[in-house]
């Protein structure tokens, strides 16, 4: 009995169901064209609004005695701002994302009905993208369930008053019994949300910002018919011609609004991944919060996954202009290849990914931060060793 073949649009389908799953815990389902704010939604803002007022308060009262305490709680401030501008950016675009969403539904479904070769290319889109959601949320489970655990564990095994997050609520005693059990209920519905929160914002830039490289590979056999077409003097050539000029042009306005979606999540990413290191590695070096080693692992991931992507898209680039250039020129009539000429000049100089609109979203920017965190690092080694 042959096994039926799973259509590309169905693929993509589960993966928009799954991103609508995971975004509906947080409330914030915008890719939905029904959303509409509900009760999860009031709860997370709720949150973060009690998040920010009870550490400022648990931060001016300690401050006097143990003025490290605020890098301590610094380390999660970088977290729950990009939690807020992955919320803010969410409600702005929400129409750019469901359109961008419908719009490549769309386009699945039209060249899944094209042949298998597209097929075949549509179905290694899906499977790059679940293989990158996996691991991220491989590495959410791991750390989010680690800091948990480990925190559970020194409740039970310490005879300090051990806390998941780095606030107190006024007026809750956490020397008794009930006001300790308040307050970490009160952590851990802070944390859950937020974590899922970072996971739901992540997975529509991973899906967004995966696409391109599909552009690439059915531009790849665009070129391909094209150059069938015009070896054989077809009278298709044009029409392949320009179909290839309009994918390029599509292509094009698919990074641009990618890069205008993603502006602020990108910026507030790195710089926050940048300063949540500094300040979890200073935490490290003092001893003061057992959850800091997992918790870098998050900030060191959400800085390289960013700046990966975005290397990705550059190199989707230069391979879209390569591609391009395997166009057989002089295979086509005089008149369509001067249209090439200006669809070549253009992909020379393609819109990539920037961070706060001037610095590249790459590895090399990636590298460059933490060649910074490591200078800050060494001075804070040295300041330490000072005051021993």
């Amino acid at each position: 009995m042959a096994v039926k073949r799973v259509r590309p649009s169905e693929s993509f389908a589960k993966i928009i169901k799954f991103f609508h799953l995971i975004s509906s815990l947080v409330g914030a389902d915008v890719s939905d064209e029904n959303y509409r704010v509900n009760i999860v939604t009031i709860i997370l803002i709720f949150c973060i609004v009690i998040y920010f007022i009870f550490t400022g308060t648990t931060v001016a009262s300690v401050f006097s005695e143990n003025w490290t305490y605020l890098l301590e709680a610094s380390c999660m401030v970088g977290s729950v701002l990009q939690g807020i501008t992955k919320l803010i950016s969410a409600f702005a675009f929400a129409k750019e994302i469901c359109g961008t969403r419908m719009e490549l539904e769309n386009l699945y479904r039209e060249y899944e009905a094209k042949g298998d070769d597209y097929s075949e290319v549509l179905n290694k889109s899906c499977e790059r993208v679940w293989q990158v959601i996996k691991m991220v949320g491989q590495m959410y489970l791991i750390a989010g369930a680690g800091i948990i655990l480990i925190t559970v564990v020194l409740i039970f095994a310490s005879t300090e008053k051990v806390f998941l997050m780095h606030f107190l609520i006024p007026g809750i005693d956490v020397h008794t019994q009930a006001g300790y059990l308040i307050t970490l209920a009160v952590h851990t519905v802070c944390f859950l949300f937020g974590a899922f929160g970072l996971f739901a914002g992540d997975l529509f830039f991973l899906l967004f910002l995966g696409q391109p490289m599909l552009f690439l590979d059915l531009l790849a056999l665009k070129v391909k018919s094209l150059n069938e077409a015009a070896a054989q003097k077809s009278k298709t050539a044009k029409r392949l011609l320009i179909d290839i000029i309009e994918w390029h042009q599509y292509y094009t306005d698919y990074n641009l609004r990618c890069n205008h979606m993603f502006y602020y999540i990108n910026s507030m990413q790195i710089v926050t991944s940048g300063i949540s290191i500094i300040c979890t590695l200073y935490i490290l070096l003092m001893g003061d919060w057992p959850g800091a080693y997992l918790y870098i692992l998050i900030a060191f991931s959400g800085l390289y996954l960013y700046c990966i992507m975005g290397t990705k898209i550059q190199t989707c680039n230069t391979a879209f202009c390569q591609e391009l250039c395997n166009i057989n020129f002089y295979d086509l009539e005089v008149k369509n290849q001067k249209m090439i000429v200006p669809i070549l000049m253009k992909a020379q100089n393609p819109s990539e990914i920037k961070i706060g609109g001037f610095l590249p979203l790459s590895v090399q920017t990636a590298l460059q931060i933490t060649k910074t965190i490591y200078g800050i690092f060494t001075m804070m080694l040295g300041f330490l060793e000072e005051n021993q």
